[in-house]
């Protein structure tokens, strides 16, 4: 049945955002997309390859950053819904966390020459911190889109204008071994710190001009507002769980998100050893990742116009479907079929982003689900729930395809073994096939319909 939903207060009180700030504010969705999409991408890939670290370190490593950075989510999300700044409630965390972001970003991707144990030790912590960091930036990013119209369609214009904002990252993730070779001057190892460096210093100047766009809906009186009940008092943090708790809404939007973010998970820490060691060609990655760009720009531009007239959950279950098409086709056709392979990965991806924008377009009418059951404004703890499950599916993805391929015998930059090469392919098919699955699933139960059917 459709779920009817009310706008916060706080989004109804402003005047209507502009177009400016608007695209200020996409500029938020450029720092975090550079930063995240570039270490879902390469950085298990430059553990193993360039930092000489075994899979299974590098996964373990994956794996443990990204279980501390899931449980910081809740507590930052519901420490930005109490806090009262000069800078507002999520404001703070966005600007002084893109700078612990963009710092230790780059110290993630710098090779070191420690021994071993130390190597593995210093890429755990940096993992941890720029784990952190990114947190910091991105949980109230995404909070804050709740208050800044208090217009469905608007909000999923804002959405969309930040995706289209960070789009041109499809197109570094995909020609980012060419620009470390240009960069690196015959150096890799070089080439990779000159290139994250450069991406760092994006990061926190991008933040910052979010922050700056947003100020008048993110203020000392708003935070003031939002965190008093009607009695004049603080909301407790139990009277806040009430948010989460029984949010049909977004344990739907957790369960088919987060499964799509562990398919998307495996399918990118793969890629590379799968271009690599199985094709043999590295232009695979970029070439799909032109084709993948070629194809989400005008995805974004159109998802706010599809919104207007399918159910944003019936766009997320088409999205899914598409996708799931490239791992059955590499499963049952193998990696001979180039041409076939290429061109299915690429919508694949493609479709992917367009899981991403939806579900992020579904968050704020979450947080709106959440006041409509408790009378209570929490966006951050809403969108830390969402972040937490995601991250967790993505540390899930990861460990899964580094800690299989050390099972079997994966050695970086050697030949290898029939056996490897089969898990490769494997890695990226069959889980990528359950968990579409799941997410499907999920999505079918998700209670919010904008359109209903006339009887």
């Amino acid at each position: 049945m459709n779920e009817p939903i009310t706008a916060i207060p706080q989004a109804k009180s402003q005047k209507p955002i502009t177009r400016m700030e608007i695209f200020g504010f996409g500029f938020g969705g450029l720092a975090n997309n550079i930063s995240s999409m570039v270490v879902a991408a390469y950085v298990i890939y430059f553990l193993t390859d360039v930092a000489g670290l075994s899979a299974a370190a590098a996964g373990g490593i994956y794996l443990v950053s990204k279980a501390l950075d899931a449980v910081c989510d809740p507590l930052i999300g519901a420490l930005s819904d109490r806090t009262v700044s000069r800078w507002g409630r999520y404001r703070p965390y966005m600007m002084f966390g893109g700078l612990m972001s963009a710092v230790t970003y780059i110290l993630l991707f710098t090779a070191v020459p420690l021994p071993s144990t130390a190597r593995v030790a210093y890429y755990l912590v940096v993992y941890c911190l720029w784990s952190v960091g990114f947190t910091l930036t991105v949980m109230p990013y995404q909070s804050v889109v709740a208050l800044l119209s208090d217009n469905r369609q608007r909000r999923n214009v804002i959405v969309a204008v930040g995706k289209l904002v960070s789009a041109t990252v499809g197109l570094i993730v995909a020609y980012a071994h060419q620009l470390v070779d240009a960069l690196g001057g015959g150096g890799t190892a070089a080439g990779w710190q000159r290139m994250i460096g450069l991406f760092a210093v994006i990061v926190a100047a991008s933040m910052w001009v979010c922050a700056y766009s947003i100020r008048r809906f993110d203020t000392r009186e708003i935070a003031q507002q939002a965190n008093a009940n009607p009695e004049g008092r603080r909301y407790t943090l139990k009277e806040r769980s009430t948010v989460v708790l029984g949010n049909k809404a977004l344990l739907m939007l957790v369960i088919a998100f987060g499964t799509n973010n562990f398919a998307d998970t495996c399918l990118s820490s793969t890629q590379n050893y799968y271009a690599k060691y199985v094709l043999e060609d590295m232009g695979f990655i970029s070439a799909a990742g032109a084709i993948a760009t070629a194809l989400t720009v005008p995805i974004f531009i159109a998802a706010p116009f599809l919104t207007k007239r399918f159910n944003k959950r019936d766009i997320f279950k088409a999205a899914t479907l598409i996708h799931i098409v490239f791992p059955i086709v590499l499963l049952l056709f193998g990696p001979g079929h180039e041409t076939l392979i290429l061109v299915t990965y690429s919508v694949a991806r493609a479709s992917g982003m367009l899981c991403n924008i939806i579900a992020f377009m579904m968050l704020p009418d979450c947080v709106d689900f959440g006041y409509k059951l408790s009378g209570i404004v929490s966006a951050g703890l809403v969108a830390s729930t969402f972040t937490f499950s995601n991250k967790l599916c993505n540390a899930l993805g990861g460990f899964l395809s580094s800690a299989v391929l050390d099972l079997v015998g994966f050695e970086a930059n050697t030949v290898q073994t029939p056996l490897v090469l089969t898990t490769i392919v494997l890695c990226m098919s069959i889980p990528t096939i359950i968990s579409d699955v799941a997410s499907y699933a999920g999505m079918a139960l998700y209670p919010i319909q904008e359109h209903m059917k006339k009887e």
